[in-house]
């Protein structure tokens, strides 16, 4: 997969991950404190992202000319919790001129 594929791949995981924890958590939001309420979010974030990106092999630094390998997509994995607007700004700095 070309290195716009694969960046195409991870964003689309990253909206879902946004999607998933926007319905997740509006739903049951409440029941948690309130100085937990980040901490969870992103511990959930990182899980569902780092759980897709092994799912389907997206390897973001394997695209930057890295050894393919299972920590370049737990990597991803962690931006891709982060969610889409996270990666967008990412891409953008690390993309070749």
């Amino acid at each position: 997969m070309e290195a716009v594929g694969v960046f195409f791949a991870a964003l689309v995981l990253a909206i879902f991950v946004e999607a998933l924890l926007e319905y997740v958590f509006g739903i049951w939001w409440k029941p948690f404190p309130e100085e937990l309420r980040g901490k969870i979010l992103m511990a959930v974030g990182l899980v569902l992202g780092v759980v897709l990106c092994l799912s389907y092999k997206v390897d973001l630094l394997a695209e930057l000319g890295l050894q393919p390998s299972i920590v370049g997509q737990i990597l991803t994995g962690a931006v891709v919790g982060r969610g889409s607007d996270y990666l967008h700004g990412l891409w953008k700095k690390i993309k070749p001129s």
